[in-house]
Order: structure tokens, then sequence, then C-alpha cells
């Protein structure tokens, strides 16, 4: 009877340990799991976003750029190359699917947004005490920013080394705003100060064909290397 009770009690144990081993094999995959599916949750808006035009005929659209994060409008933000003239610079533009946009503003001597172009100067520190601030504009020297010429409103201005208006503009174009674009400016002598001439570089819009738009199927994990677009200009595979 005792070595029957022994027996018993020795199988036991086997079974507890052997619970005790799948329990904890178990448990560590579940962490595993449930780290993989948060993991894909939190990243999605890491994974590649391609924006491209629309040029055609159908199959012409060819890449605008990648997402490397959104604004507080949840635009899409790229890192736009400005090669002319050179030394090569980085704009950092908005991408809705009409226009693209910037956080700097483009003033003009005008009230309606016409006139000489000026732009706040980013290696001036007085800059960030009246208007927009940017940390990489103020590194590489030169600002970029949306503004309007005529009518048409996807115009990209450039920074340049000057001496600063003699009166302060009148108006100024904020190319985030959904509308009113074109705000009033009221006297600052501070802010007036701040600005340097603002060149025109080019329309974003006969580079590239609006309306701007994610093809579905690049959304997500990155493609192979046998599809993925390259660099900005590549066709849509």
């Amino acid at each position: 009877m005792r070595r029957r009770g022994s027996a018993g009690f020795i199988l036991t144990l086997e079974l507890l340990i052997l619970l005790t081993i799948f329990g904890v094999v178990a448990i560590f995959a579940m962490v595993l799991i449930q780290q993989h599916f948060v993991n894909e949750a939190g990243d999605y808006f890491g994974h590649n976003i391609f924006i491209y035009d629309s040029k055609m005929p159908a199959g012409s659209s060819v890449l605008v750029g990648r997402a490397v994060s959104f604004n507080s409008l949840e635009a899409p933000q790229i890192i736009y190359r400005v090669s002319t003239p050179t030394p090569p610079l980085a704009a950092l533009l908005g991408v809705r699917s009409a226009n693209f946009t910037t956080r700097p503003s483009v003033f003009y001597d005008n009230a309606n947004c016409t006139g000489n172009s000026w732009m706040l100067d980013p290696a001036n520190p007085v800059s960030g005490t009246v208007g927009e601030v940017s940390d990489l504009y103020s590194l590489q020297g030169t600002a970029f920013a949306i503004g309007v010429s005529g009518m048409d409103q996807n115009v990209l201005y450039r920074s340049t080394p000057g001496a600063p208006p003699g009166a302060t503009p009148q108006s100024r174009w904020v190319s985030e705003r959904y509308s009113v674009n074109c705000q009033a400016v009221a006297d600052d002598p501070v802010l007036r100060g701040a600005l340097i001439p603002a060149n025109l570089v080019f329309s974003m819009s006969t580079v590239y064909v609006p309306p701007y738009w994610t093809p579905a199927g690049i959304v997500g994990p990155p493609l192979s290397a046998a599809t993925a677009p390259k660099k900005e200009g590549d066709p849509w595979p």
C-alpha cells in the first residue's frame, strides 16, 4: 500500500512539473503574440506611405515622396529636395489632395497677398518671437514656404539674404489654413526687422500634377525591392 501511495505521489509531481513547463511556455507565447499585435497597431503610420501625383495618361503618375511625419492636421509630410540653386536643400512640405503646405508663411507688401514677397529670416532669433519657428531651416540657413502668385496657390518660395522691407507687409499667405489663407498683418517694427526677401522657386503644380494621392496597395508593410519606388519622380509601378 505504501508503494502504491508513493508511486501515486511521484506521478502527480511529474504531472505538475509538466503542467508548469507547459504554462510557462504558453504565457511566453502569449506575451510574444501580444507584443506583435501591439507593435503592428502602434506602428501603422511608421510603415511606408507613398504620395503620388496625377500625371496622365493613366500609369504615368510619379512619386512625390514618402511620408516622414504628419502635421497637426494629419496631412502627411515629406522632405522635398530642392537642388537648384545649389547647394541642395530640404523643404518640409505637407501634402493635401490639391496642394502642398508649409508651417512658414509668405508675407506680401499689399493687402491682397500681392506685391513683393518676404519671409522670416531663419537665422534671426527674433523670428521665433513674432512668427513660425523651424529648427530645420535654422540649421540650413534657408527657409521654404508655400505661397500664392497670381491665381496659383501652390507656389514654393525660398528665403534669400537681404535687407528687410521699408514698411511692414500688409498681408501674409498661410498655406496650412483650409480657407481665408490671405490674412491681414498689423504694423509691427519687430516683425518687419526679422523679414528678408523671398524668391519664387517654382509652382509645385507644374512639377507634380494635382490631385495628390496614396495608392492603397502601398500603405502598410514595405514593398519588395522589385516594386518599391527608389526616389522622387519614379513612376507608379
